[in-house]
């Protein structure tokens, strides 16, 4: 009896093009998603970022205004006060009742206040929190510091150029304003008598900014009038009152010189994109401060500007699968109409296939996600104050005494897997302490997730500011759980930890960011360059805060961090070199692939017999292939490279049935083309989607 060949029933044709057609329907419908999704996102954190610097600039404006209110109506006050000698009376009343002045003072031209009183200027402020008491002198002597003073007798109502102000540590911009001897005495001509100035710390200003969300290394900066420094999450580039002119000189600051028109006086509102930084794309935005002609600057990094790996990996495979369902039917139906022979079917289905597989790859291994999102990145200074204020705020909301910060560098030297989990790493580490911490502080280092661990101190020397430097030698070998599952398009991220080794001790480890010259994840800061790392690429390494909880403190009172605890990691994330695997794994597969489908070409010319014991050798070679990986990974799970091994099993059993069908119809009804057409032309479609659909699921 004759097998009836299933390819020429009349159905398909008709299946053929309906399946074409949802394909096509499903490629652009997945494409224009994915592509309006991509703008959409775009579209909404860019509005995000003008929303925000917009707001943070208003805010900032509104504390300004809040001064400027309060101020212009006490100095009506004092000069509708026709006896100038209750002038104090009236200070300590509004510095008493009026929460949003930090400082009050009424300074009177010399001689003005009494004739045989040269300089009256009561001051009152709780910049600080403590309030104090002061007599201004000397403030009618040319000097800049006092601009407050001599600014508005002749200008009126002013904001200064915002100066530090050592003894409070803080950086001040004062609002003043005139007064004068009764309530017309300015329509009338006549000179102020003095001035009634503010000061107000650049810190309750600017607070808002440390709350923006501008990605990993984003944050918001304010220039001056005169293009001074004013506000930076680093606080020594404020204190040093940089100008602009000085800092585009360096790195960090290096993209200001590209977003020059920010400092234009009309600026309204501005947007820049792809400003570089090192290895980074960075992304700019600015604005006025209202009341004043400071610079807003937010700077934000491209991450915010990138969806979710996971989901953008999965749309792009999405994509991916339909579009080669597309091609396939597309050949299939042209092969049905005779347009194509089926050896150029078995080709283009086989090289589309191919070609799909190796697109996923590339997106699964570009779109991989690394991070948690509870993790804390830290590559930049501004990071990391955020991160340290961050956590002061929650300390003293749990009414917990403020950690002390001690700055931590590492530098890694070596780096060697023992065995499927164990790494073992050597290299540098070392601690400096204040002059005040050195006094209570034990400078130690200890790694957290080790099975061996060897930590000698290797130096220690005095610092200039009355600090200490200790240094150590370290070799550890720490464990950890890596995912093998992909391999070998695999990532590992190797997670070195470690803490101040006395537990309950309220010490915060920081990266001594200082000590490294680049700090990008793409510069690996604290990688030695000569790193050798057999069959691994280095991709990236950083710093980062991992938050850990514990159900116990341990039998300490002093462990107050118990339920997050900020667990400081230095990462290490590395790729697998494909050439290895390739040689060792996948060009021994392919051998076999091609032995199994010579078997299949001369089923026709070959014995029953000599068949099945050519498919048993190469079964048995397989077998042997299969065990090479299994003992050179020393895994339990099963990896996606050894599916492929499972898959040849199946083909050959497969392949077997068929032959076997074969010779059985040849046999009885001397005709076995559709078996022999069946392994001829369906082996390598069957093989290539085989090996797609188990990367989509590997990899989805």
């Amino acid at each position: 009896m004759r097998v009836k060949d299933p390819w020429d029933n009349q159905l398909t044709k008709p299946l053929l093009t309906l399946f074409l057609i949802i394909s096509v329907c499903g490629f652009i419908l997945n494409s224009f998603y994915q592509i309006q999704q991509t703008r959409s996102f775009s579209e909404a954190v860019r509005q995000q970022v003008k929303t925000q610097t917009l707001n943070a600039a208003a805010e900032v404006g509104s504390e300004l205004e809040k001064i400027m209110t309060s101020v212009d109506r006490f100095a009506r006050e004092v000069t509708a006060t026709p006896d100038k000698t209750f002038v104090l009376k009236l200070l300590e009343d509004e510095f008493a009742v009026n929460e949003d002045i930090y400082s009050l003072n009424v300074t009177f031209h010399p001689y003005q206040y009494q004739p045989n009183i040269r300089y009256f200027s009561p001051y009152y402020e709780r910049l600080t929190g403590v309030e104090r008491k002061y007599n201004l002198v000397d403030y009618d002597k040319p000097y800049k510091e006092f601009s407050w003073y001599h600014r508005p007798l002749k200008e009126g109502p002013i904001w200064t150029e915002p100066y530090y102000e050592p003894q409070n540590n803080v950086l001040m911009t004062t609002y003043s304003v005139p007064f004068y001897q009764y309530k017309n005495a300015k329509r009338e001509g006549k000179m102020p008598v003095g001035v009634v100035p503010s000061d107000i710390s650049l810190d309750h200003l600017t607070a808002s900014l440390k709350e923006l969300d501008l990605g990993l290394g984003g944050y918001g900066i304010l220039f001056s009038k005169q293009q001074n420094l004013i506000s930076h999450p680093v606080f020594s580039h404020v204190r040093e009152m940089e100008n602009l002119q000085d800092l585009v000189s360096e790195t960090e600051f290096a993209y200001l010189s590209k977003i020059s028109r920010c400092f234009e006086s009309d600026l309204e509102y501005l947007f820049f994109n792809g400003e570089t930084l090192d290895n980074s794309e960075h992304y700019a935005a600015c604005t006025k401060v209202p009341h004043t002609n400071w610079t807003l600057i937010t700077r934000m990094s491209s991450d915010m500007f990138y969806m979710d790996r996971d989901e953008r990996r999965q749309n792009n495979i999405d994509i991916i699968a339909w579009g080669a369902a597309s091609f396939i039917f597309l050949i299939l139906l042209m092969t049905k109409q005779r347009k194509l022979t089926w050896t150029q079917n078995n080709v283009l289905l086989s090289v589309t296939l191919i070609l799909s597989t190796s697109l996923v790859l590339e997106f699964a291994r570009s779109f991989k996600t690394l991070e948690r999102a509870d993790n804390v990145v830290i590559t930049t200074q501004a990071q990391r104050e955020a991160f340290s204020t961050s956590y002061s705020d929650r300390m003293e909301t749990m009414h917990v005494a403020q950690p002390e910060y001690v700055a931590t560098g590492l530098y890694v030297e070596s780096l060697e897997f023992v065995n499927a989990n164990n790494v073992h790493l050597t290299g540098h580490a070392w601690q400096k302490l204040t002059a005040s911490q050195k006094a209570f502080i034990e400078p130690k280092l200890a790694f957290n997730h080790t099975v061996s661990s060897k930590v000698e101190e290797a130096y220690r020397q005095d610092l200039k500011d009355g600090g200490v430097l200790v240094g150590w030698r370290f070799s550890i070998e720490t464990r950890q759980q890596f995912d093998y599952s992909k391999y070998p398009f695999d990532h590992k991220s190797i997670e070195l930890s470690f803490n101040e080794a006395d537990m309950g001790g309220n010490v915060i480890l920081v990266p001594d960011l200082e000590s490294y010259e680049k700090l990008s994840k793409m510069d690996n800061p604290a990688v030695s360059p000569d790193i050798v790392l057999d069959e691994w690429q280095l991709k990236s390494s950083y710093f980062k805060y991992r938050f850990e909880s514990y159900n116990t403190n341990f039998g300490l009172d002093t462990f107050y961090n118990q339920n997050v605890a900020p667990e400081l990691n230095y990462n290490i994330n590395i790729e697998r070199e494909f050439i290895g695997p390739f040689v060792t794994t996948l060009l021994p597969v392919m051998v076999m692939v091609c032995l199994l489908y010579a078997c299949v070409v001369s089923m026709k010319y070959t014995p029953y017999g000599d068949l099945r014991n050519n498919i048993t050798a190469v079964v048995f070679t397989i077998l042997l292939a299969h065990y090479s990986i299994r003992e050179h990974l020393q895994i339990d799970e099963v990896v996606y490279f050894e599916i492929f091994y499972f898959l040849l099993y199946l083909v050959s059993s497969l392949f077997m049935l068929i032959a076997h069908q074969y010779y059985k119809a040849k046999e009885e009804t001397g005709d076995g083309r559709i078996y022999k057409r069946l392994a001829n032309i369906w082996f390598w479609p069957v093989m290539t989607i085989s090996i797609f659909v188990i990367t989509i699921l590997t990899y989805y």
